[in-house]
């Protein structure tokens, strides 16, 4: 089974580059969208997953990563399996700045470098009222993945 963050996948959620562009405010209409770009780091001792080899419906299982980048921190995933090739999963990330929330539907079937869409639920701090789109690429055969955020002001 792939394991999943958003960071929010495992191998997923690199080495990154960007920068954050910061805006005033969220609420002017003229403002540029903000873009993130962080890298997560599978952190092994943080997580939980069920004992049984197969997936099935109603199992949960948990990841956790340290985000690096133009923000750093935590994330922390959740996600529960709804059948044999998915999971709806939630992911928080707790950075320097505030905190943002996400959710993906995650396929199972997913191949290495892949790259999964999650929708920006919410945000606190200097994210606060964040909406918008986290692409997470997995980058093979290493615990890291690449992050990059764009929110809608």
């Amino acid at each position: 089974m792939n394991r999943i963050r958003l960071g929010l996948t495992a191998g997923v959620v690199a080495v990154v580059t960007g920068a954050l562009v910061v805006t005033s405010g969220w609420a002017q209409p003229s403002a540029q969208p903000t873009s993130l770009h962080l890298v997560s780091t599978t952190q092994n001792d943080v997580g939980f997953g069920p004992r049984h080899n197969s997936p099935t419906a109603g199992d949960r299982f948990a990841t956790g990563d340290r985000i690096t980048g133009d923000d750093t921190g935590i994330d922390r995933v959740i996600c529960t399996v709804v059948d044999k090739s998915d999971a709806l999963c939630t992911a928080s990330l707790r950075l320097s700045k505030g905190t943002l929330t996400a959710q993906t539907l995650v396929s199972f079937t997913s191949q290495p470098g892949s790259k999964e869409a999650w929708a920006i639920t919410g945000g606190t701090g200097a994210y606060d009222g964040a909406s918008g789109t986290a692409i997470v690429t997995d980058i093979p055969d290493t615990p890291k993945a690449d992050i990059q955020i764009t929110l809608r002001p």
